[in-house]
């Protein structure tokens, strides 16, 4: 009875090791086994238009994040808003994103893809950084260019959001 108590206690150990409940040091995503940026996530976000004159908009997003390796991020997002001007003027943007993981909490990305903006096709290119805040949720920065299509760059739009991501 003595071995088997014993053989029980270390099988205990390393299944808690190797779960990282052993240990306080182990990171976030080791912790998951994934990235805590991979897979859905959904959020909204408030900033600004400039076009030229600047304007407030707020809106929301959603998306996927899929892991290509252990620090590079591919994924898809749609984001839609409207500006707090008299008229409002409205954008739906789907972006493709690509991002590298700095560490196990902070996502250096870039974005570029198209959409409406304003009942006019647009595309949209730029980047950001998002930040796990606490458990699943995370703050992000992004700034895109806008521009019709066949025309160059003539807006900017830059936001901040809070993320929720799905684990």
């Amino acid at each position: 009875m003595g071995k088997f108590k014993k053989l029980l206690l270390a099988s205990s150990v390393m299944c808690f090791s190797s779960l990282g409940l052993a240990s306080g040091s182990q990171a976030q995503s080791d912790y998951y086994g994934i990235s805590p940026f991979e897979g859905f996530y959904a959020g909204a976000y408030v900033g600004g238009m400039l076009d030229p004159t600047a304007v407030t908009t707020v809106g929301g997003m959603a998306g996927v994040n899929f892991v290509l390796t252990d620090n590079i991020l591919a994924g898809v997002e749609m984001q839609g808003g409207a500006t707090l001007n008299d008229p409002a003027t409205y954008d739906a943007l789907m972006l493709g994103r690509v991002g590298y993981e700095l560490n196990d909490m902070t996502l250096l990305y870039g974005a570029a893809g198209g959409g409406v903006i304003n009942n006019i096709g647009s595309y949209a290119i730029g980047g950001g950084a998002e930040i796990i805040a606490i458990d699943n949720v995370g703050v992000r920065a992004e700034a895109l260019g806008t521009g019709s299509w066949g025309a160059g760059l003539n807006a900017s739009k830059l936001t901040l959001g809070a993320m929720w991501y799905v684990q």
